[in-house]
């Protein structure tokens, strides 16, 4: 409890890889300023972020609003916008579709689909279902847990995959034999990156790093 109350303690979560440049830009003002700042990253599924930030053992959290919100309509946190982009799929350089300007739902049709969480989590699941419904076959889409074995197996035109353009260097060397495709389908593909947190949490360093955080 003492270690909660502490004004040099920062615990921060984030939900993937691809936030991490997002959370490092405002944290590096915050910590250059603060050097004796205990500070706490944790990388984990969304349902534990919530849940994390809820009890206080996270003082904040990033997540994404994509097919459905980061919060239950129930939840007593708050979430605020901080970047937005749209998704995109990635195709192998050795598959004919990625010549294509976009892909269509007919072409994403019994195709293996993953995307990449570091936890077994049914929140991303439900997310990209919400948002592709002409998927119908859900053991279409998959999940692994590393950016770079998605990377990989893409790739090697092994399977499709989810990226969130904006989030990801297009010259990254990970994905330099692929091709990021918008989706043609009458559905937005937008998603919202958003920093979870609870507005009665008086800690210090929670106000400094929202401060830093961009404004959508």
């Amino acid at each position: 409890q003492m270690n909660q109350q502490s004004p040099e303690t920062l615990r921060l979560g984030y939900f993937s890889a691809f936030e991490k440049q997002l959370l490092e830009n405002a944290l590096l003002p915050v910590v250059a300023n603060h050097p004796n700042l205990h500070l706490t990253v944790r990388e984990e599924s969304n349902e534990h972020l919530t849940e994390s930030v809820s009890n206080g053992s996270l003082h904040a959290a990033l997540s994404i609003s994509y097919g459905r919100p980061a919060l239950a309509p129930t939840s007593r946190l708050t979430e605020k916008p901080i970047f937005q982009g749209k998704m995109v799929m990635g195709v192998s350089n050795l598959d004919p579709l990625s010549q294509q300007t976009a892909l269509s739902p007919a072409d994403l049709a019994d195709k293996s689909i993953l995307y990449y969480s570091p936890e077994s989590s049914t929140f991303l699941l439900e997310s990209f279902l919400a948002s592709v419904p002409f998927i119908t076959n859900f053991e279409q889409i998959k999940r692994v847990t590393s950016l770079e074995q998605m990377a990989l197996l893409v790739s090697l035109n092994q399977a499709f995959a989810f990226f969130p353009q904006g989030l990801i260097a297009g010259t990254n060397q990970e994905l330099a034999n692929l091709t990021l495709l918008p989706i043609s389908d009458s559905k937005s593909q937008a998603y919202q990156i958003v920093v979870i947190y609870n507005t009665e949490n008086k800690n210090p360093n929670l106000k400094r790093f929202l401060k830093t955080l961009p404004k959508d």
